[in-house]
């Protein structure tokens, strides 16, 4: 009987909650599940407590890297922008010393645009370190594109993905209408939370409602949504997400939020069953198309409005988008994904 391939796995955990903190969490429990492998954890969330604090976890990172990284047989680092290019090179210098092969998944909807606002330095660092790990896992299509002319390494799309909760998404549709929208994350201007409020408002007489849930951000109050047809509804547990999606007739995400990649909630949205009007941004085109949803331009608040009129009258609209959404949501089953890591890291093992 072969021995278990010994993952080392570098990367934030919960807390806080966020896209990549869900992600990474998520892929370590199933990867912690399967017999085949022996999974060591190195967490690099960092506290609240200032540049100290993410100093001395900086610390402390480095140093289980150089402890464990011996042991492992391969090592995979899990990390946005900021933190490749600071625990990146260490990881790959770390790697090449000890002879272990490593796989780098970069986070976020802005890789391309911030890799070139950086220095000459700074890109011949990456370039030399990070974009020289054996496999290079990207969020975006458009991303694995742009960094072929970066690197010779092989480059791969690995997108967010969810589960999918069996069942869940046939829960709306029996409702004809579509009368009930839903947005679901941060609430903050650049996610076009205003823009959302006045085309809501545009369409006052339609008898619809449109629920907002997530953590109050950057001056935004709950006396926005006063004498609009938006409430605000508070924060919503992650593990309740998709399941309250279900009471929804669709979701609306009009950001502009500079780093926005492959938002999550859609995907959720994908596997409750319900189509998606959201805005032509960062990495949504390529998750978002005529079969699932809606896209407009960003802060067009009257294309925002038309766009929320076309699904309330037109059912065989929303029916062909709900069934669009339906068949989207396997693209992005986190079982299949957790199943190309696995294939990924085996034939690392045997290269």
């Amino acid at each position: 009987m072969n021995s278990p391939t010994r993952l080392l796995m570098i990367g934030g955990m919960p807390p806080p909650i966020g896209g990549t903190t869900v992600l990474f969490n998520d892929l370590v429990a199933r990867l912690s599940a399967k017999q085949e492998f022996v999974v060591q954890v190195i967490n690099t969330s960092r506290p609240s407590g200032g540049l100290i604090g993410a100093v001395l976890i900086g610390m402390k990172c480095i140093a289980r890297g150089i402890w464990n990284v011996p042991g492992a047989t391969v090592v995979s680092f899990h990390s946005s922008m900021q933190g490749a290019i600071f625990f990146g090179p260490i990881i790959h210098v770390l790697c090449r010393v000890f002879r272990k092969k490593w796989i780098f998944r970069g986070f976020g909807g802005h890789f391309e645009s911030w890799f070139r606002s950086l220095s000459l330095p700074g890109r011949w660092i990456l370039c030399s370190t990070v974009f020289r790990a054996d496999t290079i896992l990207l969020e975006r299509m458009s991303s694995v594109e742009y960094f072929r002319s970066v690197t010779n390494r092989p480059l791969c799309w690995y997108p967010n993905s969810r589960a999918r909760e069996r069942g869940v998404e046939i829960a709306c549709m029996d409702r004809p209408s579509c009368r009930r929208f839903v947005y679901v994350g941060h609430v903050k201007p650049s996610k076009g939370i205003r823009e959302l409020i006045d085309a809501a408002k545009i369409l006052m007489t339609s008898k619809l409602t449109v629920d907002v849930y997530g953590p109050l951000q950057e001056g935004v109050s709950e006396s926005w949504f006063k004498g609009s047809p938006v409430r605000y509804c508070g924060i919503l547990q992650k593990d309740h997400v998709m399941r309250t999606l279900t009471q929804y007739d669709a979701l609306i995400l009009p950001t502009y939020w500079e780093g926005e990649g492959h938002p999550g909630v859609i995907l959720e949205a994908y596997c409750a069953g319900i189509p998606v009007i959201a805005t032509r941004w960062g990495g949504i085109p390529e998750i978002v198309d005529g079969e699932t949803g809606i896209l407009v331009e960003p802060q067009d608040v009257p294309a925002l409005a038309t766009a929320i009129r076309r699904l309330i009258e037109s059912d065989g609209l929303l029916s062909r988008l709900r069934n669009g959404a339906r068949s989207k949501a396997a693209a992005f089953d986190a079982d299949h994904w957790t199943q190309h890591f696995i294939d990924l890291c085996h034939r690392l093992v045997e290269s």
